[in-house]
C-alpha cells in the first residue's frame, strides 16, 4: 500500500467515524439516554467525549487527509480548473465540509455547553446536530460522485 492509498484509507476511516458516530448518537444513544433520570448529565458527558474524538480529531483528520488526497488525486495546480466536473464536485464537498466545521463549533462550543441552561439551548443543540448529520451525509454523497469521476 502506497501513501496515496493509505491517505484515502485514513480519510474513509475518519469519515466513517464522524458520520457513523452521529448516526449512532441519533438512532441508538439518544433514545436510550432520554429515558434515564440523569439524561442531561449523560448527554453532557457523551457530548464532551464525542466533541473531542468525533469532532476535533476526526474533522482535523479529514482536513489533513483531504489535503493529501487533493495532492495525490487531483493536484493543487488543478484545484481551480472549474471546467472539470471532478473539480466542481470537489468544491461542493469542500464547501459543505467548511459549513460542517462551523456548525460543529457552534454546536459543541456554544449550544451544547449551554444545553442544561434551558430548553432553547437544548433544542438548538439538537437541531444543529441534525443539520450536521444531513450535511455530512451530503458530503458522503459528493465523495461517491468523486469516486465515479465527479
Amino acid at each position: 500500500m502506497g501513501i496515496k492509498e493509505f491517505m484515502l484509507f485514513l480519510h474513509i476511516i475518519f469519515a466513517s467515524f464522524w458520520v457513523g458516530g452521529m448516526i449512532f448518537l441519533v438512532l441508538v444513544l439518544s433514545p436510550f439516554v432520554r429515558k434515564l433520570p440523569i439524561r442531561d448529565q449523560a448527554f453532557q458527558e457523551v457530548g464532551k467525549r464525542f466533541s473531542f474524538y468525533g469532532t476535533l480529531l476526526t474533522l482535523l483528520g479529514l482536513f489533513i487527509t483531504g489535503l493529501f488526497n487533493i495532492h495525490y488525486i487531483l493536484g493543487f495546480s488543478n484545484l481551480f480548473n472549474f471546467s472539470n466536473q471532478y473539480t466542481l464536485t470537489l468544491w461542493h464537498k469542500i464547501g459543505l465540509f467548511l459549513i460542517v466545521v462551523v456548525v460543529s463549533l457552534v454546536h459543541d462550543l456554544y449550544f451544547g455547553k449551554r444545553a442544561l441552561q434551558g430548553s432553547f439551548y437544548r433544542i438548538m443543540a439538537r437541531i444543529l446536530g441534525f443539520v450536521n448529520l444531513i450535511l455530512s451525509l451530503a458530503i458522503v454523497y459528493f465523495a461517491v460522485l468523486l469516486r465515479f469521476g465527479g
